[in-house]
């Protein structure tokens, strides 16, 4: 049996004036740093506790502990049982003034293109938000990112940005990150009351496709994730809390189109390698970001590298699949496809898949273009230049966030 603790950071201590809260933080913190352990393959434990502060009945107890189970099972491949413990919370003095004033929407804030647009998007409908950054103490890049964009983009619009401190990122990518940063959001919401939280990823990303069998795809925002974290808040808080995604049926370049702005896409960050503050051009969020870029004639100067250039997997991989995706996809393996139609997401990628060849064909006509893409290309081009022209013409009309999109429950099993 394992314990896992939460950050011993004294900007979250805060967490504990509340039980609710502090319950919240343990949970959220034990499944992060559970998966830190089983990326390193140290030996996963079978059974793990979970310290919590409020009295549970115990079939709110079972809940939990099922979800908890099931969406480790669902990321993560691995079937760990949970235990909640009830343990007393210790008294303290500490006041925390930053959460004094009510905010009935907060929207998750990372520096990324997504949440920039997002929250700004947010403030235009709901007129008060919070925003929320949750900061790990090794990707210090990405923290001097978030805060020059509070300077350029929060600030004139008078969004206030509240910062959280979770535990170390540590080797790798996080699949269940998204899990954590919606709890923190629920934290955030004990105080401020807080009645939804605005999660702003782009649809390309949420429901993002297997190249290959064996292929790591981010699960930070797929559906599971987030209703699973909001289940189980929900059953914490007593309350029903709305997660919405007005985003989720966005490509990347139509995300971009409401911004055109090189100034600000340059201070954002998307790229899988947080740790050194850069976007690669290189891993897929870089691609789907470039792809826009060159869509809508934006720069591409700020990536490291330009993956249209040169031999890169997964590009050619990304290449490969939309061109089977938008002639034989009926031969497209489940795999690949098991996310777009379980959550009938096939018109986005008709459209994510014509973005990439638009793009394609603009570089091709710059000779700005690896052989291999060039071959695709002609071949896709041949009977399809027709479709090519009318989704030009869509990208070029301005698309609106749909914040109706809320996280529904998946696991209708767990009542």
């Amino acid at each position: 049996m394992e314990t896992f603790y939460g950050s011993s950071d004294r900007f979250m201590k805060f967490v504990t004036l509340s039980p609710v809260s502090n319950t919240l933080y343990f949970i959220a913190n034990s499944l992060f740093m559970l998966e830190k352990k089983i990326k390193l393959e140290e030996d996963i434990p079978e059974k793990v506790e979970v310290d919590i502060f409020i009295d549970l009945d115990d079939e709110i107890k079972s809940k939990i502990e099922t979800l908890m189970n099931l969406v480790v099972l669902d990321v993560l491949c691995e079937d760990v049982e949970f235990k909640l413990i009830k343990k007393p919370i210790k008294k303290t003095r500490l006041k925390f003034d930053e959460l004094s004033e009510e905010h009935e929407t907060i929207c998750l804030f990372s520096g990324g293109i997504d949440s920039t647009l997002g929250i700004s998007k947010t403030k235009e409908k709901y007129g008060d938000v919070l925003g929320l950054f949750v900061s790990h103490g090794d990707l210090g890049k990405i923290t001097k990112k978030v805060y020059d964009l509070k300077k350029i983009i929060l600030d004139p619009e008078e969004i206030d940005l509240i910062k959280m401190i979770a535990p170390a990122m540590g080797k790798g990518y996080s699949q269940l990150r998204g899990f954590l940063y919606t709890l923190y959001a629920m934290i955030v919401s004990c105080f401020c009351n807080a009645k939804r939280i605005i999660i702003s990823e782009c649809g390309s990303t949420m429901y993002q496709p297997k190249f290959a069998p064996m292929d790591t795809i981010t699960y930070t925002t797929n559906p599971y994730v987030l209703s699973s974290a909001k289940k189980i808040g929900e059953l914490i808080l007593g309350r029903e809390v709305d997660i919405v995604t007005p985003f989720e049926d966005f490509t990347k370049t139509e995300m971009m189109n409401l911004i055109k702005d090189d100034s600000i896409l340059s201070e954002t960050h998307s790229c899988i390698s947080g740790r050194w503050g850069i976007n690669c051009g290189r891993c897929y969020a870089c691609i789907a970001r470039m792809i826009g870029s060159v869509n809508l004639e934006l720069s591409l100067d700020y990536f490291k590298f330009n993956t249209f250039e040169e031999e890169n997997n997964m590009l050619s991989s990304f290449v490969n699949f939309c061109f089977d995706y938008l002639l034989f996809k009926e031969n497209v393996d489940y795999w690949s496809l098991k996310n777009i139609e379980i959550f009938n997401k096939e018109n986005l990628f008709d459209r994510t898949c014509l973005d990439v060849f638009i793009a394609l064909k603009k570089l091709s006509n710059q000779r700005n273009i690896d052989m291999e893409y060039s071959i695709i290309l002609e071949e896709f081009v041949k009977s399809n230049s027709d479709r090519l022209g009318l989704r030009k013409k869509e990208i070029e009309t301005t698309k609106e966030p749909d914040f109706e999109n809320k996280v529904r429950k998946l696991h209708e099993d767990v009542k």
